[in-house]
């Protein structure tokens, strides 16, 4: 008797195993309107900040060569490294699985977490470019980052600017 006792309860154990049954995955956290946009703000921001520092080394070059300097990248690139962590941390941040976005928002901070991604991975790659290089370049996908930024701003009610919207944060 205790053989089949013993037995069944093995194979009651092997069959739950064989079923895939596992802990429950927690729901994601869902987010109010004002914690969605304090979560977006402090994402984005210091990304804002990093290429408000990008924008000022590209114009220091722009100035250098168009002096018929060489142009020192070093400052540049530790702008762009800088830049490239930023939007990488916003990335991960944006597209967090634990955190549910209010309403109609989701699209849009999934697609501003996408360009954030792909900017922190195109940022790498130029601070290898030589000073002329970095003066010419045209950032893949800027209008792309502009809109879907605007577009996550008004589902999350932030203000339209995106330098009013991290004022005020």
């Amino acid at each position: 008797m205790v053989r089949i006792r013993v037995l069944i309860v093995g194979l009651t154990g092997a069959a739950l195993l064989l079923a895939g049954c596992t802990a429950a995955e927690p729901e994601p956290e869902e987010l109010t309107v004002t914690a969605a946009g304090a979560r977006y703000l402090e994402a984005v921001c210091p990304v804002n900040e990093a290429w408000d520092a990008v924008d000022v080394e590209v114009e220091r070059l722009r100035i250098a060569v168009a002096r018929g300097e060489a142009g020192d990248t070093g400052d540049l690139g530790k702008r762009l490294a800088t830049l490239e962590a930023q939007s990488a941390a916003a990335a991960e941040t944006l597209a967090d699985p634990s955190v549910a976005w209010p309403g109609g928002a989701t699209p849009a901070v999934e697609s501003v977490a996408k360009t954030l991604a792909d900017d922190a991975e195109q940022a790498g790659s130029i601070a290898e470019l030589e000073a002329q290089e970095a003066v010419d370049y045209r950032w893949d996908g800027a209008a792309t980052v502009a809109e879907t930024a605007a577009a996550a701003r008004a589902a999350l009610g932030l203000p339209e600017d995106p330098v009013v919207a991290c004022a005020a944060r």
